[in-house]
């Protein structure tokens, strides 16, 4: 009897021992793992599906990097990424999208059964022609994180090819523009009461753009600095005018700053 109990004792021993190793191991997995390969770059998937909104029927899979980052109040309960081609905007019903996609990461985007269309003038992806966010239950069902991924490095635009519809092809995606001014040096980046508020740029030849911020920004009472800046962002269109949306105000250096 007592070797019986022995023997038991040991087993459990041998099981909890096992039971703690295997935890280990899971916890020394890397969080975010996909099997996934993207069959289509985003510039092929807005090309294909021109005629906004429609509903996408294929087994299309998209990748990108994030470029957008929610921490700071300028997005909300939407994701930008890009690839080598072009960026698109995914709307989904969650907020804090920067604990699990922050900027850089890789994500995979599975289209099937989700639409494409224009949240005002910028293309997105949704749940519904009106492309409502994808539900929260349902994000992982569609959206998938790799382990890659790096920041992207911002496209330089000329604020010349603002005018024409040039930049069409680069809404959505990471720009930069360099050697501007603000109209307005010494005011803040948004008015408490306003969704937005959209402050005009300059460069040197006159050609504009605005810079727009949401009110909930945490820097939105933040002042603009005089000067000449260089700007990083994600390039947005709304009424037909181009767009820069901000991450965080340390996203406009002075033009001296590399």
């Amino acid at each position: 009897m007592k070797r019986n109990i022995k023997n038991i004792l040991l087993g459990c021993t041998l099981l909890i021992f096992m039971s703690s190793c295997v935890k280990e191991n899971f916890d020394n997995t890397p969080e975010y793992v996909t099997e996934l390969e993207a069959n289509m770059s985003i510039a092929d998937l807005k090309a294909k599906y021109a005629n906004m909104p429609a509903m996408i029927d294929t087994d299309i899979v998209i990748k990108g990097v994030v470029i957008s980052n929610d921490e700071n109040g300028n997005f909300y309960k939407e994701l930008f990424i890009q690839d080598e081609s072009t960026g698109i905007g995914i709307e989904l019903n969650s907020s804090r999208l920067h604990e699990k996609y922050p900027v850089g990461k890789m994500v995979f985007v599975k289209c099937k059964g989700l639409a494409i269309g224009l949240d005002y003038d910028v293309p997105k992806i949704g749940m519904t022609l009106g492309i409502n966010a994808i539900n929260r239950a349902l994000i992982e069902d569609y959206l998938d994180v790799s382990t890659g991924g790096t920041p992207a490095n911002p496209t330089l635009i000329n604020l010349a090819d603002a005018v024409g519809n040039k930049l069409d092809s680069l809404i959505g995606s990471f720009v930069r523009i360099e050697n501007v001014k603000f109209k307005n040096p010494g005011s803040i980046y948004a008015q408490e009461g306003s969704a937005y508020t959209t402050l005009k740029l300059s460069d040197s030849l006159g050609k504009k753009i605005e810079l727009s911020t949401s009110s909930h920004a945490s820097f939105a009472k933040d002042t603009v600095p005089d000067g000449e800046v260089n700007i990083d962002a994600v390039l947005s269109k709304f009424s037909g005018k181009y767009q820069l949306r901000i991450n965080s105000s340390s996203d406009v250096k002075p033009a001296a700053m590399p």
